[in-house]
């Protein structure tokens, strides 16, 4: 990444690096997304220009929203602000005010229906001795599995959503949100997939979705399992590991609700498009705080998912990784933090009394050393960085290489 990049911060980008507002409201700050940073809100973006840059890696640039604005400003018969907005420091060009406030959390979904309950309570009275415990079976399903977490069976005719029967009947698994509360209910066809045609496999009544076992975000020991389907989550309860939700699709996964997990084991599909969106989340997750660990494909032994490799007797899920001792990551006015820029570990202090406290051994940057450096590309960083660790200096003042020029 080069000093000279001029980057855009998407907000999605933005939402999912923690921001805080800071400096009276002037400003916010966040972890930075472009080097991974989940240590220290690194980045710093103006709430009225929508400049952002990264005090660690040097990064750079305007937000989605302020690019877009200052598009429409300049486009023809576009209306353009007063001439005394700060300028873009490239072009001299007036940007837009970034004004959008923090995103506000998520409304919870609604019952898609006022009958849930009711609908639900006789779909679990119809399951034992029916079809549907016939088909939990062969896909290795203990029913005691499956009515612990709710499960139940419409038989023919029964489904409510008529349109979309099934002549040997559904297996019916609740949508809840974290609290327990019923929001939907999705009905998968019994029967082998050659043998029921893929637009009637599966059945969501309409209206919005929560998560199988939704409660397991709140409660339960060990991390939380995430999984798409509601039978790789069943199959995971079965090998053991009752933690598990399934989201109904990697789409549906809601931050707010998990904010209090601080483990996740991501057991999506070991197809391209299951790994891609593994990443993402978990790169998401990180971002977050939390740590994360993922099922490879080797672990469903050649299969597709969780639920295929458990019904073939291959699942291996393994252990969580240990926690490693750590030396303490913060103290009074400091903290230890990890730079990719400048590929070891750093002590950021408040100031210099900070910087005394601060682990031996690690070269030490003031807040004031670091607003020095802000704007600076990732060479002038590292050899500002080499001088420090060479004589253990106290960085005074840094000249731009325009500033310098201009003085000699």
């Amino acid at each position: 990444m080069s000093g000279r990049d001029n980057l855009t911060l998407t907000e999605s980008e933005l939402m999912a690096c923690r921001p805080v507002r800071g400096e009276g409201g002037r400003v916010i700050r966040a972890f930075c997304p472009f080097h991974g940073s989940d240590k220290q809100r690194s980045l710093r973006i103006d709430r009225e220009t929508g400049r952002f840059n990264c005090f660690a890696c040097g990064a750079w640039g305007y937000t989605e929203e302020a690019r877009q604005r200052w598009r429409e400003e300049r486009a023809p018969g576009g209306h353009r602000r007063p001439q005394d907005g700060r300028r873009h420091p490239s072009k001299g060009k007036t940007l837009p005010t970034y004004t959008r406030p923090l995103r506000k959390p998520e409304k919870a979904p609604k019952p898609s229906r006022d009958d849930l309950p009711d609908l639900l309570r006789t779909y679990q009275k119809a399951l034992p001795g029916s079809l549907g415990e016939e088909y939990l079976k062969r896909r290795g399903i203990p029913l005691e599995v499956a009515t612990r977490c709710g499960v139940g069976y419409a038989a023919p005719g029964t489904w409510a959503h008529p349109a979309r029967d099934w002549k040997w009947g559904r297996l019916v698994f609740p949508h809840t949100d974290p609290s327990g509360r019923l929001v939907n209910l999705y009905g998968r066809a019994v029967g082998a997939n050659e043998k029921v045609p893929k637009a009637l496999r599966h059945d969501h009544l309409p209206g919005q979705k929560g998560y199988f076992n939704a409660a397991a975000l709140r409660v339960g020991e060990g991390p939380l399992f995430v999984c798409e389907g509601a039978f790789d989550a069943l199959a995971l309860m079965a090998a053991g590991y009752p933690r598990t939700v399934a989201t109904f699709g990697v789409d549906g996964w809601r931050w707010e609700w998990a904010r209090d997990v601080r483990q996740l084991v991501l057991a999506l599909d070991a197809d391209e498009a299951g790994q891609r969106a593994w990443r993402e989340l978990a790169r998401h997750a990180v971002l977050r705080g939390k740590r994360v660990a993922f099922l490879p494909p080797e672990a469903y032994g050649g299969h597709k998912d969780a639920s295929e490799a458990w019904a073939a007797g291959v699942l291996q899920v393994g252990e969580w990784p240990g926690d490693k001792a750590q030396e303490p990551a913060a103290g009074d006015g400091w903290e230890l933090i990890d730079s990719e820029t400048l590929g070891e570990r750093i002590v950021l202090a408040k100031d210099s009394e900070a910087a005394k406290r601060a682990p031996k051994g690690y070269v030490t940057y003031t807040a004031k050393e670091i607003r020095l450096l802000a704007g600076c590309s990732p060479e002038a960083l590292r050899q500002v960085h080499a001088v420090k660790r060479l004589i253990s200096g106290v960085l005074v003042e840094v000249l731009t290489k325009e500033e310098a020029t201009a003085g000699s």
